[in-house]
């Protein structure tokens, strides 16, 4: 079964994810943009690249990291691969990259 991808135009958080394409999206969680305080609370990505002065995860010289590499095949049953997407991110940029998911509907 295809995952359902919504749209979704807000903040990209840290770890690469596409909130549209999240099975929590509007039932329970407003997107990365809205819901910036969770995301910002997550000690594995957000606070990670804050503390290290980046934005995202494909920024960072131990790219791709063992958490991201975890955490990322648990979202494939979602479709979506943080570490593809993390390299999506930096090859087209947060625009295109949300111009991307957003046409796959």
């Amino acid at each position: 079964m295809e995952p359902v991808i919504k749209q979704y135009n807000g903040r990209i958080p840290a770890c690469g994810c596409f909130c549209g394409g999240c099975p929590s999206y509007k039932n329970s969680c407003p997107g990365a943009e809205i819901n910036s305080k969770r995301c910002e609370k997550c000690t594995k990505f957000h606070i990670c690249c804050k503390d290290k002065n980046i934005t995202h995860c494909y920024e960072c010289q131990e790219f791709p990291c063992k958490k991201l590499k975890v955490f990322s095949k648990s979202w494939l049953k979602y479709g979506q691969d943080f570490i593809e997407n993390q390299n999506l991110i930096k090859k087209i940029g947060e625009k295109k990259f949300k111009e991307y998911w957003n046409n796959k509907k």
